[in-house]
């Protein structure tokens, strides 16, 4: 491992979103300002290159700082396509099948697996369907009362009635309720527990040939994967079927290492069928030459916090990934957090977007800054007091961390839980 960065590779892949790249790449470049004012550095992004075969999206960033320059390579793996038809289906089959997909998840005990391992995520998941049916029969009875006998089949125009309601709140736009997009979202987690999507596991295939490919040619001192939220599935799969085309293929090129933020791995992995994603979590988990690190946060009720995404799902436990805890109101000034504390959605995109202040967890840090990702983790407040006010950075402050790869493990006992 390289003690100070200056070429870094970042390989994305979001959640359940159709953005396709180009809207990444003007989401990155409308939070550089702020990581820059932040860390009092400058940063320039090149326009995005848009490759449609190979579903691709790739920009470029030059970091720098009084004493310090990187380049970042930034490659988004887009899979947003293959999702598109849930997001224009019509409001009766998002309702059918989302209420399909909560009866799955109820009769199949993933319901209590999630209020075993976080209650809070078991109320997220009961959200969208308690709040529609408290609508439905509230209104149900508000009509029955105003309705009375003053109408022939009175408690068929109360049914109606209250049907009605939850279809006008689902032709409501997204915010700040998010119904619809909920009721698609845990449809296309039943489809993905159950490998309904064909679709879908091709391009992770090809995925994982392109990473495998990608880290034995680039020039990058790490490549850094990211998952955030249903993207960290998608991150340790495509990682594990390049391990199945090359059982070595992290030890012939650039370290490797894996960053979960906002992860639904839990989400998907606890559920009874979904053997196949807790075979990928277990090839990741046991493989030395990949270095993984989850970030969790209390406030963000779309991860799973204080959680383990290895032995709770009943895995032996190997040291992976390492799980730290971040405080989003550490990252951001006090009235941002206030505005924002409430949209559950807009908390849970933090963990990529830039910090308004210095922490530790910092996503453009993260992706620009010159400390390697293993070492950050090691001693996450040295990552922070290596740069002084003015952006300039010490590297003997981080230098006393493990030097090569072999010890990613022990960087990784050294960051622990926080």
């Amino acid at each position: 491992m390289n003690r100070v960065v200056t070429k870094r590779s970042v390989v994305f892949l979001c959640g359940y979103e159709i953005a396709p790249p180009d809207v990444h790449h003007r989401r990155f470049g409308r939070e550089l300002p702020v990581f820059e004012k932040t860390w009092n550095v400058k940063s320039e992004q090149s326009p995005c290159a848009l490759d449609p075969e190979r579903h691709i999206g790739l920009w470029r960033l030059d970091t720098r700082g009084p004493n310090w320059r990187v380049e970042t390579e930034y490659r988004v793996l887009w899979w947003g396509d293959i999702i598109t038809p849930d997001f224009e289906m019509p409001n009766w089959r998002r309702l059918v099948l989302g209420f399909a997909a909560f009866f799955d998840f109820l009769f199949s005990g993933i319901l209590f697996a999630y209020f075993r391992t976080n209650w809070r995520y078991a109320l997220f998941f009961l959200y969208p369907y308690v709040f529609l049916i408290l609508v439905a029969v509230g209104n149900f009875y508000l009509a029955s009362y105003l309705i009375g006998q003053r109408l022939p089949w009175p408690q068929l125009w109360a049914a109606l009635f209250g049907i009605g309601c939850v279809f006008a709140l689902l032709a409501l736009p997204a915010r700040p309720l998010y119904l619809g997009y909920l009721l698609g979202d845990w449809s296309f987690a039943r489809d993905l527990v159950r490998h309904r999507r064909p679709a879908l596991d091709e391009r992770l295939d090809r995925f994982a040939r392109e990473l495998m490919d990608h880290v034995r040619e680039t020039a990058a001192d790490e490549v850094v994967l990211v998952g955030h939220s249903l993207g960290a599935v998608q991150v340790v799969d495509v990682v594990a079927r390049a391990k199945r085309l090359d059982p070595e293929f992290a030890k012939r090129g650039t370290p490797v290492s894996i960053l979960t933020i906002g992860s639904s791995l839990l989400k998907i992995g606890l559920h009874p069928a979904a053997a196949g994603l807790r075979a990928a979590v277990r090839e990741v988990a046991n493989d030395p030459d990949v270095f993984w690190i989850e970030y969790q946060a209390l406030i963000d009720i779309i991860n799973f916090y204080k959680s383990n995404p290895v032995t709770d799902l009943g895995l032996p436990p190997t040291g992976k990934p390492v799980v730290q805890i971040a405080r989003i109101r550490h990252m951001l000034s006090e009235e941002t957090y206030e505005a924002i504390r409430r949209d559950f959605f807009r908390v849970h995109r933090q963990f990529v977007m830039a910090n308004e202040t210095r922490y530790f967890y910092d996503y453009y840090m993260i992706c620009c800054g010159p400390v390697p990702l293993a070492l950050r983790v090691a001693d996450p407040n040295a990552s922070v007091a290596a740069f002084a006010p003015d952006g300039a950075f010490d590297p003997g402050m981080v230098a006393k961390q493990p030097a090569d790869r072999a010890d990613h493990a022990a960087a990784g006992k050294k960051g622990g839980e926080r």
